[in-house]
């Protein structure tokens, strides 16, 4: 009996494509005065990394929510922890973090 081929494992077994290696040049590169440079936005010292248990359906809400407004699960999470510490009278993240 034949097996059925599988393309995503094959994809998987075959050797990576080989990658051009990059050319340092000492010439400007067309272009070059429009490119920006990205900087961490936050260095780890100023984020606390926080583990949350939620029921699956909850985070596939958050994830849902986070998907159609296109944004990242993460600013949907603290989008609604600001608002809980407004709502407590604590004056939202910028409140708390400014003391």
């Amino acid at each position: 009996m034949a097996s059925k081929r599988n393309a995503a494992l094959e994809a998987l077994s075959a050797p990576p494509p080989k990658l051009p290696t990059a050319v340092a040049s000492a010439q400007p590169v067309e272009g070059a005065e429009n490119v920006v440079t990205l900087k961490p936005a936050k260095s780890s010292k100023m984020v606390a990394k926080v583990v949350v248990y939620m029921p699956p359906k909850v985070a596939r809400k958050f994830k849902e929510i986070a998907f159609t407004e296109d944004r990242k699960a993460n600013d949907v999470y603290l989008e609604a922890l600001d608002l809980y510490l407004t709502q407590q009278g604590h004056g939202g993240l910028k409140g708390v973090t400014s003391r």
